[in-house]
Parts: C-alpha cells; structure tokens; sequence
C-alpha cells in the first residue's frame, strides 16, 4: 500500500493509504503530521481520509455517526491517481470511481513552521454532485508516537463574546468522554464552530490537542459558518475543519459537470507546547500581511468615541485636536455618529450616510482637512453592510437579505445583499465615493450584527447563500484599497466578532474587544494576542479626568499588547497627566519591535471571574536579548518574575519594583500595572 514521509522543518508528513475497517477490500489515503523526531510507529497509526466530503445521497461509512458527524461517508473512499512534492510542499491528486477528483494542496512555509492546506474539488462526472460537506483539513493518526494512545491528552480552545475575546479553554480527553468503549464500538466527536456572518462568536476558529511530548494546532480560515471537530473512533483519533456542513450549517452546493470548488485554507502547526505552536500560527499571519506604508511603524491612534460618545462634530473635534497635539499620535479616526439625523439617535440610523450638516456645517471634508493638518492621517467609521430601523435604506427590501422569502430582521438591523449590482451602486456612492471625495484615508469597518445560519440564493441551501454574502463583503475590502490608495482599514465587529485569518489577512488592523475601559483589558488583550499579530490588535486605552496616575499606567501598558488606541477625557489633560502619557508612549515606541516582532513567553493569568476579577496577570515576550514584562494586579501580591542573566534596562510604572540575579520582584498592588524592559548583557 501506498506510503510516503517527508520532512518539513521540525515536522514529519505522512501519507498512508489504509484499509477502512468493516469494508473489506476498500481503502483510503490518509494524512497524519508528528515531531519529525518522535518516531512515530507508521505502521500502527490509525488513520482516515484526509479528504473529509459528503455528497447529497451518501452513505455513513461508521455505525452511529447519523446525527453526529458528516464524516467518513462513502464518498471518501478514494484512491491515489498521483502525489508531487518539493521544498514548499506536497500536492496529491485523488478520485474515485464516479468522476470526482481532489486536489490536495499542503504548502509549507518554512519561517514559521506552518503548514497550509485547503481542497480543490473537480467534478469529472456527467452529472451534477451537490456538496454538503468539504473540509480545508482533515489530520488523523493523532496519538502518543509510539503507541497511537490519546491517554492523558488535552483539547484546547478559545471561547468568544462580546468584549470576552479568545479565552483559552482547556479540557482533558477523558473530560469530553473521548475514550474508547470495552468493545471498541461507538464515535466519538467533540465539535465546535458557529454559524453566522461574526465567525469569533461563541469559539474562535482555532483548536489544538495536545498529549504524547507535542501540540497539534489548527486555524481555519472562516468568514463565515464554520467547524471544527475531534473525532474518535476504536483507536483512531483525528482533528478536522473548515466550513460548517449541512447538517451544522444548512450548507449544500451544487457543482455542474466541470465545475469545481475550492475550500478556504487551513493551517496548522506541530510544536513542543501550545505556546509555541500559536506564536508560529501568530508568525505566519504577521509574515503574509500587505500593509500601507504608514502602517510600518505601528502608529498611535486616536478614535473619539469614548470622548464624544456618538456625537462627534466639527466643534468637538477641533477642541480635541489642540488638546492632542504634541503628542505622537499617527492617526485619528471619526467614529459613529457623524451621519446621526437631527431628530434621531445615531444607533439606528445607519445605512443612508449623509453627513450631520448640523454636526459638520461646513462639511466633513474640512474636519478631514483639519486633521491631516494636524500631521494625522484621518479616519472614519462606517456599518456599510448593515441597515438601522431609523435609516430609510432599512425600507429597501429589494436591497436587503431575505430567507424564506421574508427579509430578514434581527430588532433593528437588517442586511443589504451585497450580491446584487444595484447594492453595490449604492455603497460606491454612499462609502466608497465618500472617502474619496473627503480625502479620508482610514476606514473603521464595524459589524453589529449578523444574519445568521443563512438567507435565500438561487436554487442554494441558506448556508452557501450566507456564504456568497461573505464572499463578496471581502471583495469589499479589495475594491476600498483600490479606490483609495494607502486606505488602512480596521476590521471591527462588536468589537473582535469578526477576528478570524481570511478577513485580518486583508486589513491592517482589527479592533480587540469592546472592552473600552473595564479592569479586564489586558486579560482579554493577552487572550487575543495568542492567535492575532500584535501589530493587529488595536487596543482601546481610555483616559477619564480625575483618574490617579496608575488608572492611566494600567491602560496604557495594557495596550502595549499590541496597538494603542488612545480615547477619553483628553480636553483638560493638566501637564502632569499629559507628561506621564508622552512617557507611556515614548516607552511604547522603544519597546515596539517586541510587540511586533517577539515571541509569547508566557501569560501567568490566575483571575478567574473578568468582572469581578481578583488577581494578577504577568505577559512575557521576547525579542532576541530582550524581555518586555506587563505586568496588571487586581489585587496586592508580591512575586519575583523569573528573568535571571537580565537586567533592567527601563521601565513605566508606579509600582515598587527590585532587581537580582533571580529577576524582577514587583511588590503588587490593587488596580496597578507596569511595564518593564529587560535586556541579556
């Protein structure tokens, strides 16, 4: 039978093709990845099909798997036509015997250690073939080396809500009842994903497992519904993702004879531990953005909402710009409110973007000019997907999304249908026209809502009309940045509802959290810093009048995470406060290329309740002989930061704080932070 290993980095390949047990006579090509160092016992490795599909009509391969998992249906019974390799990856052709044929593509990409992997579908056959299942990924053979066992091995993932972004979730095998029966009968599957257009809502799109001396961990690609799974079955363990299938994501689509369909990617790693394995995954996307220019050296920001809470006008932000100045801030963005209506509140009226001539009287154009004058790049909020109850766009039913011939409405949103030419009309007028004619060349990207398990498309399931929907809000992203050369756009939804790979991988930035000015910041910007690239994550750090000088040391090292985004009370800054503000962010830019650039040593979390938190939390990253430490106390604690052969180069805090040859010893404090920059001699 067919057998091929090869190595990649730290990694072992292998493809197997394996007999499916209780189907005599038929096999399948399986795809298995282990520590190229671990001897893995091949020849015992438990294995499926790396091609998970399921076609309308097919029949479950398993006993008890109805209702379960779409997996290892008989569709997935193939065979190897060919197999080519070379230094950047594998790519293996196979098919069964009724004209269907699958193009596997794993690429390595050697920098960080990441393997990509997604599948092309052809149909060869005389017939249409309705899709109802196709992973990015499928790795099985999962085990301890040199037995195959998953004993003592861990799942993790990271749950999402609103302003609770990417919480690390950690649960043991035995936990989830991922073991095998006496007789070996019965599937196991623990699955996860959403459904819906805010694809970091209830899970990120992110898992890993980990047992036997390594860590196997998979991204997926995901603006829209999607899956993961760990499937077990006798002694087979696997791991498998991508789009959310029919029976998780009333997901069908029908692919005409010489049509084809090719799946997002995934990406996955194999590393020591968990840590190590999200700062490669961490790595891979920092190394495929295409950033504008400005973007290089991560500027400050400055979003007004917070300061105007919705109000912004020409009056308010001049006064806000003579408060700002002189400090180094590259960019300040006009968040929601500037279209608000004269008789309405500016929550509901989204979607027909006529700018407040009694906000703007003079127009918005000349604030955006006042601004650039102010050496900012401007910058300017908009929900152009959505439509509110107040807006008259929300009447438009041609416009907007339906499902079962009804347009769909959740409280006061509805969804423009961003496939038909007449949307797309509307939004080059109202959006992109806008930005170009007011000189803006920043864009807030906001999404507060989403439509959900699906809507209505020609002769399709809701789960592949939501995912056309999906399709073409990316394509938004291409045509503003062809529109507007340089634009920089930030991606936020709820805040991080919309956080996954394939749309950060388009923008510069994302909005971490709605967590504008709550104790748990940094716990929610550390959380969101083990799958985003920090110079991503755009971190709110809200300044309020009165505050004591640690209220302002703990936000402003909180944001130190990643990108910091100053908003608040800045119109009375005494020169005291101002002073300590230009401090933090003169600490910031000499700490920056840790940010951007380091690795996650580790995140000591011991707070368990977010909002009524008691605790600490210590953020180490590293960057060749340097050692960035955030530290945030939410109760007094004393402890020593191992750091030895270190020594203590500068710091930015209030907190009592010694050095020695064992590291740094912080005497903690309730509501205090600090950030300290270490340096090996």
């Amino acid at each position: 039978m067919f057998l091929k290993q090869y190595v990649f980095g730290n990694a072992e390949v292998i493809y197997r093709e394996v007999p499916v047990e209780g189907h005599e006579g038929k096999t399948t090509v399986g795809l298995a990845v282990y520590p190229k160092d671990a001897r893995a016992a091949v020849e015992k490795l438990m294995m499926d099909s790396l091609v998970q599909v399921a076609f309308s009509g097919d029949e479950a391969l398993i006993d008890y798997t109805e209702g379960v998992t779409m997996r290892n249906h008989n569709s997935t019974l193939l065979k190897l036509e060919s197999q080519s390799s070379d230094m950047g990856g594998v790519c293996t052709l196979i098919s069964d015997d009724a004209g269907n044929f699958y193009t596997h593509i794993l690429r390595y990409h050697e920098e960080s250690g990441v393997f990509s992997s997604r599948i092309v579908y052809q149909n060869l056959s005389d017939s249409p073939r309705t899709l109802e299942r196709l992973d990015s990924v499928s790795l099985s053979g999962i085990g301890a080396p040199s037995t195959g066992s998953t004993e003592g091995f861990l799942l993790h993932r990271m749950t999402s809500a609103w302003s609770r972004e990417c919480r690390l979730k950690t649960e043991r095998f035995c936990d989830l009842g991922l073991d095998m029966s006496w007789a070996r009968y019965g599937v196991k599957v623990e699955a996860w994903g959403q459904n819906g257009s805010m694809p970091n809502r209830g899970y990120f799109p992110f898992g890993a497992v980990e047992g036997g001396g390594y860590c196997l961990a998979v991204l997926l690609e995901a603006p829209y519904s999607w899956q993961l799974e760990v499937y077990k079955e006798k002694e087979g363990c696997a791991l498998s993702g991508g789009l959310a299938d029919y029976e998780r994501g009333r997901w069908r689509k029908e692919i005409l004879p010489g049509e084809s369909f090719v799946t997002d990617e995934a990406f996955f790693t194999v590393k020591d531990t968990l840590t190590a394995a999200c700062n490669s995954l961490v790595r891979f996307q920092d190394a495929r953005l295409s950033v504008p220019a400005s973007e290089e050296s991560m500027p400050v920001l400055f979003n007004e909402y917070c300061t105007t809470w919705g109000c912004p006008s020409e009056e308010n932000i001049r006064k806000i710009l003579t408060a700002i100045a002189g400090l180094p801030i590259g960019y300040f963005v006009i968040d929601c409110g500037w279209y608000k209506p004269d008789d309405k509140g500016w929550c509901n009226a989204i979607g027909d973007w006529n700018e407040s001539k009694l906000l703007f009287p003079a127009g918005i154009g000349r604030v955006a000019a006042s601004i650039r004058n102010a050496g900012m790049v401007p910058g300017i909020w908009f929900e152009f997907e959505n439509v509110g109850r107040d807006s008259e766009a929300f009447s438009r039913e041609e416009l907007l999304l339906h499902r079962d011939g009804h347009v769909i409405t959740s409280k006061n949103r509805r969804f423009l249908d961003l496939r038909l030419p007449e949307t797309d009309s509307y939004l080059t007028a109202r959006m992109q026209n806008f930005l170009k004619e007011n000189n803006f060349g920043y864009i807030k990207i906001d999404y507060n809502d989403t439509y959900g398990i699906g809507c209505d498309s020609d002769g399709e399931e809701l789960g592949e009309g939501g995912r056309e929907v999906a399709k073409e809000s990316l394509a938004w992203l291409t045509k503003l940045k062809e529109a507007v050369p340089g634009l920089v756009i930030e991606n936020c939804s709820s805040g991080g509802s919309r956080i996954e790979p394939k749309r950060m991988g388009m923008v510069s930035m994302c909005s971490f959290s709605d967590a504008h000015e709550c104790n748990e910041i940094p716990l929610v910007a550390a959380n969101v810093s083990r799958v985003i690239p920090a110079r991503q994550s755009q971190i709110w750090a809200v300044l309020r009048e009165g505050e004591p000088a640690s209220r302002t040391i703990y936000s402003l090292t909180a944001a130190m995470m990643g990108r910091i985004c100053l908003s608040g009370d800045v119109l009375h800054l005494t020169e005291e406060r101002r002073e300590l503000i230009r401090r933090g962010l003169a600490f910031y830019e000499e700490v920056k290329e840790i940010v951007r650039l380091g690795d996650i040593v580790s995140i000591d979390n011991t707070v368990e309740y977010y909002r009524a938190p008691a605790g600490r939390q210590i953020y180490l990253k590293s960057y060749k002989k340097r050692l960035l430490v955030l530290a945030h106390y939410l109760d007094c604690s004393e402890e020593t930061v191992c750091a030895a052969g270190y020594r203590l180069i500068a710091s930015y805090t209030d907190l009592r704080h010694t050095m020695s040859e064992d590291g740094l010893h912080i005497f903690g404090e309730s509501y205090h932070g600090g950030a300290f920059l270490l340096e090996r001699p």
